[in-house]
């Protein structure tokens, strides 16, 4: 069935919808510009790479001409041998799926033209729902829009929001600034809660004081 694919897909398109083919040199260029790459690494020798490659090819036809190049391909013993390095590829074939430039995790799902392809457009179609935002303990992620929660404020001394002040900051930006302010509330109702904490302890003393002068005088 893979080999007739082929003859099909090579007979009608002459391979016109061909999945992309990277190597250590594009790959980050057109990968950082997609929202959704799934990335075959594979061995031209090796028996489920050359199963899989048909599959690839066919799924491409499936998603047209510009879903199609959100399939990609890595020739670990070619020219993309240093990603296959720095990705730790180990058996092939692999399919790894990559969000503007970074690996977001395994395809893990059956490796047929139909079930790429629908997982392309679920991705895809999924994706769209995400967002830059800021998971507490996590830090900055793509995140669901109905989960985000507001960006975590910049740390902020009082070396740099004293530079900010005289416009020596190289990032004094409005973010920073609020967070100087905000600083500077924080330091002032510790300072007059420490003096408050102060004047009750003396106000305890002398109150204890008359207490044992009144013991003292009856």
């Amino acid at each position: 069935m893979a080999a007739v694919r082929v003859v099909i897909l090579s007979f009608m398109f002459g391979w016109a919808l061909a999945v992309m083919e990277l190597n250590d040199n594009n790959f980050f260029d057109y990968a950082k510009r997609k929202e959704v790459l799934l990335v075959d690494f594979y061995t031209p020798w090796c028996k489920e790479s050359k199963r899989l490659a048909p599959e690839m090819q066919w799924a491409a036809l499936e998603l047209g001409v510009q879903k199609s190049k959100n399939l990609a391909q890595v020739d670990c013993e070619g020219a993309g041998k240093g990603l296959c390095q720095m990705y730790q590829i180990r058996s092939w074939p692999q399919l790894k799926n990559f969000h503007y430039g970074t690996y977001t995790g395994d395809y893990t799902g059956p490796q047929s033209a139909e079930a790429i392809a629908s997982y392309i457009n679920t991705v895809e179609q999924s994706s769209s729902n995400f967002v830059p935002g800021y998971y507490p303990n996590v830090g900055y992620a793509m995140a669901p829009k109905d989960s985000l929660v507001e960006p975590a404020p910049p740390v902020v001394g009082a070396l740099s929001c004293a530079r900010c002040n005289i416009g020596k900051g190289t990032k004094c930006t409005k973010v920073v600034k609020k967070a100087c302010v905000e600083l500077q509330l924080r330091e002032k109702a510790k300072k007059e809660e420490a003096k408050q904490n102060d004047d009750d302890k003396k106000r305890s003393v002398l109150v204890k004081k008359a207490d044992n002068k009144k013991k003292t005088n009856n």
